[in-house]
């Protein structure tokens, strides 16, 4: 019986022992586990998560991200969006990239690939070995300019082209490509086509029949001349496709950020250049070029998602770098015209006797939207005659001077900028005494 009393409080002591034990405070308050620290599962990276559960990042939750919760990527080096239009190279309208009153990315100087050629399509074309780099505007061999084209010096500045009877698609016109996977990228569109149609990268791409690739000669309104060589499609090719009423007078080029611009139909069916330089004489003579919906450009590397148009120029100094519309994504074809600049002003008059010495202020109410040409002894102006506005009064006023009269002159201006049709010539006979 002794024995077993023993064995009883040896147990309960044992017991009670055990009780203590539990009840003692565990190791997360004696420091094991640094302060802050979770003692969840291994590899919890949130602090203050406890226990075994796993645990992940935060999620996306899509805003301010685009898409499904995706990251939209950073704008490409250079771009700055579809703001106020600078100087020299950085933006079309006053530079040779973006659109017009954008400040967008430059326009890459690469004149030392073929002028003009037709073939199969390369999504990422790279200058052809053995081009030397010239100023860019001369064909090379093989090259494929418009058919029966010769600039001819004494080109008229009234519209050259009108739209002819019918030019609804022909049956030799192969049908518009099937749809592929791709997103839309362009639309035609508007009272001047019969059916709307839509294009993805890939269509325009299998467009063997219009593929151009170009060197094009640009001006801003500096002036800055440059070169720019592009691949695409036709155009006049691609117009096709919508079935062009005859009608049709006007096309409107609009952005994906709403930036737009109206040429007329003879600056898309006219005939157009590119030149070696602002001066319209020189050894090299102007190879004549097609509007472009381009996919690469400058360096010759693809832009997918990035479709831009290319117009070629009428005259060495005529601004066409507010119509390189770049992320264009709809073309508005319309029946209504856009209409003529209307004729140049001048301080004299036509019949006027005046002094030696005396100063020809020539004036427009658009001077900054467009160039004023003329010529001094009678002869009919044109797009290589003398122009009077050589910059804007926002960039280099000083450009814009009087003309001095030293003698008796005839004086014939016309007004001409990119969508409008060129104004009528004005002829203005002075005698000087």
């Amino acid at each position: 019986m002794r024995i077993t009393r023993r064995f009883t409080c040896l147990l309960g002591f044992l017991l009670l022992l055990l009780f203590c034990a539990a009840c003692s405070p565990g190791a997360e308050n004696r420091g094991d586990v640094p302060p802050g620290a979770s003692s969840g599962a291994p590899g919890s990276s949130i602090p203050g998560t406890s226990g075994s559960e796993q645990t992940s990042p935060p999620q996306n939750t899509g805003s301010p991200s685009t898409g499904n919760g995706t990251t939209p990527a950073p704008p490409p080096p250079g771009s700055s969006g579809n703001g106020q239009q600078g100087q020299g190279n950085g933006g079309n309208g006053e530079g040779t990239g973006g659109n017009g009153e954008q400040g967008t990315e430059p326009v890459q100087e690469s004149p030392t690939v073929p002028v003009a050629t037709s073939g199969p399509v390369d999504p990422s074309p790279s200058p052809t070995p053995g081009v030397s780099p010239t100023p860019g505007v001369s064909p090379s061999p093989g090259a494929t300019p418009s058919p029966g084209v010769s600039p001819p010096p004494e080109a008229s500045p009234s519209p050259s082209a009108s739209p002819p009877p019918d030019v609804s698609p022909s049956p030799d016109v192969p049908a518009i490509p099937p749809p592929d996977d791709g997103p839309v990228v362009l639309t035609i569109r508007g009272d001047g086509v019969s059916s709307e149609t839509t294009w993805t990268l890939g269509q325009l791409q299998s467009l063997q029949g219009g593929y151009r690739e170009y060197v094009y000669s640009s001006t801003n309104n500096w002036p800055t001349f440059n070169h720019v060589t592009a691949h695409g499609v036709s155009l006049q090719y691609l117009l096709q496709y919508a079935g062009l009423r005859s009608n049709a007078a006007g096309f409107k080029l609009i952005a994906t950020d709403g930036y737009n611009i109206t040429v007329t139909y003879d600056q898309v069916f006219g005939v157009s250049y590119a030149y070696a330089s602002h001066s319209a004489s020189g050894s090299s003579r102007p190879a004549a070029v097609e509007p472009m919906i381009s996919w690469a450009w400058g360096d010759g590397s693809a832009r997918p998602d990035r479709l831009r148009t290319f117009f070629g120029q009428r005259g060495p100094m005529e601004v066409n770098s507010s119509a390189f519309v770049q992320n264009i994504s709809i073309i508005e074809v319309m029946t209504v015209s856009p209409g003529a600049w209307a004729t140049p002003g001048a301080s004299l008059a036509d019949g006027d006797v005046v002094p030696s010495g005396t100063e020809l202020h020539l004036t427009h109410d658009d001077m900054d939207n467009l160039r004023v040409y003329y010529t001094l002894d009678g002869s009919e102006p044109n797009y290589n005659s003398a122009v009077y506005n050589r910059s804007t009064s926002f960039f280099q006023p000083h450009l814009i001077t009087p003309l001095v009269l030293t003698e008796s002159v005839t004086i014939k201006v016309f007004a001409a900028g990119i969508g409008r049709s060129a104004s009528p010539v004005v002829t203005i006979a002075i005698t000087v005494e």
